[in-house]
C-alpha cells in the first residue's frame, strides 16, 4: 500500500470531534503570592532568580555577570551588551560558541517557574538552547498563576513557534542522576524586575 493511500485512509477515519471540556480556573487557584511562587518554582527547576528594583540595577547585575563572557547576544533593546550582531545570514552553526544570551520574557508562570519566549522575538530559534548561559528578564506584573492562564496569553496566529523555559537544560535518564546542561544552557538566570520601581518604557 502506498504512502498516499495510507494517509488518505487515516484522513477518512478521523474520530468524531469532541468538544473540549470547560475548565473553571478557580478550581486551580491556590497561589497567594505569584512573585514568591514563581521564584520558588524557578529555583526548584535548577534556575537562578535575581530580584531587582529597576532597570539600572538589572543592567548593573547583568554587566557584572557578563564580564568574562566573550560571545554575547542581547535581544533586549535596553541592554547593549551584545558582541554578536544577528542578521538574516547568521546561521545556527555560527552560534556554536555562544557564551550568553539575554532575552525578554513575555510572561512567567508561577506554578512551574516557566518563562514564555515567543518565536517572533528570536531571529534564530536555536538561540535559547545553543548558548552556555541564558538570562531571561521578566517584569513582576507579567507573572500568571498557572498554565491555564498562560495559554490564554498566547496568540497563536502571531507566532508559529514559542517555548516555555524553566531552569537550565537537565536530564536524569542516566542512572537516575540529575545532570545540568545536558542538552542546552548550563545555567538559566531569571532577572525579575519589581513593579514599584520599574521604568515604564520597559515592556
Amino acid at each position: 500500500m502506498s504512502k498516499e493511500n495510507i494517509i488518505n485512509r487515516i484522513r477518512s477515519n478521523k474520530p468524531i470531534a469532541v468538544e473540549l471540556p470547560k475548565i473553571n480556573k478557580n478550581d486551580f487557584s491556590s497561589v497567594e503570592n505569584l512573585f514568591e511562587a514563581f521564584t520558588k518554582n524557578s529555583e526548584a527547576a535548577g534556575g537562578k532568580v535575581i530580584i531587582t528594583n529597576g532597570l539600572n540595577e538589572a543592567a548593573a547585575i547583568i554587566e557584572s555577570l557578563l564580564k568574562e563572557s566573550g560571545n554575547v547576544i542581547s535581544l533586549v533593546d535596553e541592554f547593549k551588551y551584545g558582541t554578536i550582531n544577528l542578521n538574516e545570514e547568521t546561521s545556527a552553526k555560527s552560534l556554536n560558541e555562544l557564551d550568553a544570551v539575554i532575552l525578554m520574557g513575555q510572561f512567567g508562570v508561577a506554578e512551574n517557574g516557566a518563562v514564555w519566549i515567543p518565536g517572533n522575538s528570536l531571529p534564530q530559534l536555536v538561540i535559547p538552547f545553543i548558548t552556555k548561559h541564558l538570562f531571561l528578564l521578566l517584569r513582576e506584573n507579567k507573572i500568571v498563576e498557572n498554565m491555564h492562564e498562560a495559554y490564554e496569553q498566547i496568540v497563536l496566529k502571531d507566532n508559529s513557534y514559542g517555548v516555555f523555559i524553566s531552569g537550565p537544560s537537565k536530564t536524569a535518564d542516566i542512572e537516575q542522576s540529575l545532570v545540568i546542561g545536558a542538552q542546552g544552557p548550563l545555567s538559566t538566570t531569571v532577572i525579575l524586575i519589581r513593579n514599584s520601581l520599574t521604568n515604564n518604557s520597559f515592556n
